[in-house]
């Protein structure tokens, strides 16, 4: 088999690089729908994760072992032989499938290693191949199977590729719907709430006397309520009066900001409103603060998000819908202290 890969171009490298797109793509909509599903908790993730692992060991491990195919390979027409042209067998598969883990793992610099190995080795051989001694092929360089199993591996690949497909796309659409969903998070005091996507989540360490304090880390994007009772200010105090006090407030903790646009007044929910940006720079890192000062009976409040400046114009749009969601809290069915519920 090896004279026969020694005689492949850079085609064997494209067509063994196609195959493994097709199959990871299946797994990687298996992922998605997993991942969608975490309202069945965790006990329900910890098992279908392992049943993933369990599953893409397998479907490498049998298939290949037996057929030499995946169904990439099988799309692709390329199969994976030993030294005499026969099917691998269980222990070179394991082989393979386990170096597989280092030289084609998508996570792993892409499969890089593999990549290369294919274009420069002279059997076109990855590390799995050359520890197991095992060769990709084209189907057409070997003796012609039975007429019978072609037909069978056709039907029965046929049928994964359908499963795949549904697969996927159950996992898009599910990973659709949860993107869509989101939370509804209410101040300590039960009378304000805001909504916000679900990625997002509690975050008690932004600031330490926030009624509401939700962030994504990953994503690096932040939101706090500030709420403060009129009682505590002098009769007459205007929301243009408190704007000032918040504006003054950021220039002495945190000294020069430089003004996106100047304050506007605006409405959140009904409620009087003045909203103003600026960026600053906070322990080395640029971030922009979208900052919005709101006025309702009986207290005046800061709503405040930020993030990075350079993912601020991305992020513009979801910060500022999370602002306008806030208003008064409708019913006490989360618990105080920041808590949520579904939306």
């Amino acid at each position: 088999m090896g004279s026969i890969t020694s005689t492949y171009g850079a085609s064997i490298f494209f067509r063994r690089w196609a195959a493994t797109v097709i199959d990871f793509l299946i797994w990687a909509g298996l992922i998605g729908l997993i991942a969608a599903s975490e309202e069945f908790g965790d006990d329900y993730l910890t098992l279908a994760m392992l049943g993933w692992i369990v599953g893409f060991v397998s479907y490498y491990l049998l298939l290949e072992g037996l057929t030499g195919y995946t169904l990439g390979k099988f799309v692709l027409r390329i199969q994976a032989v030993n030294e005499t042209g026969g099917v691998p067998g269980f222990v070179k598969s394991l082989i393979r499938t386990v170096l597989r883990l280092v030289d084609t793992n998508p996570l792993l610099i892409g499969g890089l290693p593999a990549g290369i190995c294919v274009l420069v080795t002279p059997k076109k051989q990855r590390l799995g191949d050359m520890v197991a001694k095992t060769y990709v092929v084209k189907v057409r360089d070997l003796v012609t199977a039975s007429r019978s199993k072609t037909i069978i591996l056709a039907v029965v690949f046929s049928i994964l590729a359908c499963v795949s497909v549904v697969s996927a796309v159950s996992g898009i659409s599910a990973l659709i719907r949860e993107s869509n969903k989101s939370e509804v998070y209410i101040s300590k005091d039960k009378q304000f709430q805001i909504t916000a996507p679900s990625s997002w989540s509690n975050d008690s360490d932004l600031h330490q006397d926030a009624d509401i304090s939700i962030s994504n880390r990953y994503a690096e994007k932040y939101f706090i309520v500030l709420s403060e009772s009129k009682q505590g200010f002098d009769d007459g105090t205007t929301l243009a009066d408190y704007e000032k006090i918040v504006e003054e407030h950021f220039v002495a903790e945190m000294g020069h900001k430089e003004f996106v646009m100047d304050p506007h007044h605006t409405e959140i929910n009904g409620n009087p409103a003045i909203q103003f940006s600026f960026h600053i720079t906070v322990d080395e890192f640029p971030a922009t603060y979208l900052v919005t000062v709101v006025e309702t009976q009986s207290h005046f409040h800061q709503l405040l998000a930020w993030t990075l400046k350079d993912k601020y114009s991305s992020l513009q749009v979801e910060l500022s819908n999370i602002t306008v969601s806030f208003r008064e809290a409708v019913g006490n069915e989360s618990n105080s202290g920041g808590g949520s519920v579904s939306a």
